[in-house]
């Protein structure tokens, strides 16, 4: 997110704060020349935030001048928001524009369900951090040369309700680097949350995936098989279970070629036959909400498989690391961001599901598959 500097006196105008529209699209490519150097939104940036359901682009104007904006992102699926933007015109500073517009977007995030609302902000830009710290918000992270002059950001987040626990300071975040690694980079986060010294690097990311991959998918590379994220876990030292509910060979059901599949089988005959030489606890069925629950609570770090389908709309199994749970909410911390949309790692942070919701997600296939890994400190 970029943020222009305010400074917060009095009300001295009247201030009508809206929506925005397209006839808007002028004035907020002036106000936006007006407030940045870099990292400015475009013309077509913007068109695509006034028409994009997953936005909200809100105007202030003073005197029918539109001297200020702010747009929010949501993630779709999700009870979370994030501002990726807000801009005050420097003629109108001083007249509580921002405070006021703050106030309206937090508004809009609750209206929409969402339970945080989080920012990025320059760390030289005081101004504008005085201003979200005023407002309740908090550092819970950074992100080194964010900005295209390499300026550090730090991650700001303001709970919008008492029913939520603040996110954590510097939790561990590792993007997959590519589309067929999720597995590898949702287990060095959980490993990471356990074991400090585990280095959340490429190299890693990939060797855990040759480890564990399934060789076939749909189509292209292989997915990471649950036994075989339970055998890298436990090969680095971690003590392991692993809920699955089938007996059945994950994904097999993806795959139409009968080679392929004989592949897969044996793959996954290989994994069971290894399994059965480890200490990992190996359990035929589903992990219960108030089991998940009881192994977060007792330090555990967990790994679910999920269908991405309530996210992008893409039937896609995708395994993400879960964070915490409470009594309304799952966090799960998700290793693929959605860079089209402009989401960042910010928005894949413990994001909050609802725990109905995630049960719904946490499956996959016309099996229904359902995979939880749970790892632990030996």
């Amino acid at each position: 997110m970029h943020s222009s500097a305010v400074v917060e006196p009095v009300q001295s105008a009247s201030i009508l704060i809206r929506i925005a529209s397209a006839h808007d699209l002028k004035a907020l490519l002036q106000l936006e020349l007006l407030c940045f150097q870099t990292d400015r939104l475009s013309k077509r940036s913007f068109k695509h935030f006034l028409a994009a359901p997953s936005a909200k682009l809100v105007v202030a104007e003073v005197d029918g001048k539109i001297q200020a904006y702010g747009l929010l992102l949501f993630r779709q699926g999700t009870h979370l928001a994030r501002l990726y933007s807000i801009a005050v015109d420097p003629a109108a500073q001083g007249k509580g524009i921002a405070r006021q517009l703050m106030a309206y977007l937090e508004e809009q995030a609750t209206e929409q369900g969402c339970v945080y609302l989080r920012l990025e902000v320059r760390a030289d830009n005081q101004a504008a951090i005085a201003l979200y710290q005023q407002r309740g918000y908090r550092k819970f992270g950074q992100i080194p040369e964010y900005y295209e002059d390499g300026a550090l950001a730090l991650r700001m987040e303001k709970r919008l309700s008492r029913q939520v626990a603040a996110t954590p300071t510097n939790m561990p975040y590792h993007g997959q680097n590519t589309e067929f690694t999720c597995g590898p980079s949702a287990l060095l986060m959980a490993m990471k949350s356990l074991d400090k010294q585990i280095q959340m690097t490429l190299e890693e990311e990939l060797q855990i995936w040759r480890e564990a991959t399934t060789i076939f998918m749909m189509s292209g590379h292989g997915g990471c098989s649950p036994h075989g994220l339970a055998l890298s876990a436990a090969k680095r030292g971690f003590a392991v279970e692993l809920y699955v509910n089938t007996e059945q060979v994950p994904f097999i059901e993806s795959v139409r070629d009968e080679q392929k599949k004989q592949i897969i089988e044996a793959v996954h005959q290989n994994f069971l036959d290894q399994i059965a030489q480890t200490d990992i606890a190996l359990h035929q069925e589903d992990l219960t909400p108030e089991r998940l629950k009881a192994h977060l609570e007792q330090g555990a770090s967990i790994l679910s498989l999920i269908s991405t389908w309530r996210f992008n709309r893409n039937k896609v199994p995708h395994w993400v690391t879960i964070t915490r749970a409470d009594e309304r909410y799952v966090y799960m911390s998700d290793p693929e961001a959605d860079t089209d949309l402009m989401h960042t790692a910010t928005d894949n942070i413990a994001v909050p599901i609802l725990l109905e919701e995630f049960a719904g997600i946490a499956c996959f296939g016309r099996q229904r598959l359902r995979c939880t890994l749970v790892l632990s400190n030996q």
